[in-house]
């Protein structure tokens, strides 16, 4: 791979009922032995129980979607308490009828228990959106304060696969 010194970390996406994360157990070790970090989207379609799946089986830090976690408030203090993030894509989970109406969406939750929660596009390509739509969509629509927003853009850098380094300078090139 002409990459492979660059690559920081890997992350399993698409239809997670018919491609669950079990059947990657092993290639996800490989990636954790190679010492790179784990997303994994989980949770959209499948329930709770795939975002277990994901951190105790694929090692996941970060999961992609996770409107499902609402479901189990074990999952959610879980969340919390080891800081794994979730990559919430607004315009995404409406697509996929994940919710019904942003007005409800987990996001409000996921603040309010102190789990890491960022906003995120999913799939741009697809969707044919860019972040900034997400951010309009989040205040619009979902009801999130600029306070709100403010705190995901924060929970962003802190999921961010970077180092304490960069994750500083970043800090200090937007101050």
């Amino acid at each position: 791979m002409a990459y492979q010194d660059r690559l920081v970390a890997m992350d399993l996406a698409g239809d997670e009922l018919g491609f669950p994360g079990e059947l990657f157990v092993e290639h996800f070790k490989k990636v954790r032995d190679a010492g790179l970090r784990i997303t994994v989207h989980a949770g959209e379609a499948a329930g709770s129980q795939s975002i277990w799946q994901a951190i105790n089986h694929l090692g996941a830090e970060r999961i992609g979607h996770g409107v499902n976690a609402i479901t189990d408030p074990a999952l959610l203090h879980y969340l919390a308490e080891h800081k794994i993030g979730i990559e919430s894509c607004l315009t995404s989970n409406l697509q996929t009828s994940a919710v019904s109406d942003l007005s409800k969406h987990p996001v409000h939750t996921f603040l309010a228990q102190d789990i890491r929660v960022c906003l995120n596009t999913d799939d741009p390509a697809v969707q044919g959106i860019e972040l900034r739509h997400e951010y309009g969509k989040a205040v619009r629509d979902a009801g999130l304060t600029v306070a709100h927003v403010r705190r995901c853009q924060e929970n962003a850098l802190e999921m961010a696969f970077m180092s304490v380094e960069q994750r500083s300078r970043l800090r200090a090139a937007v101050s």
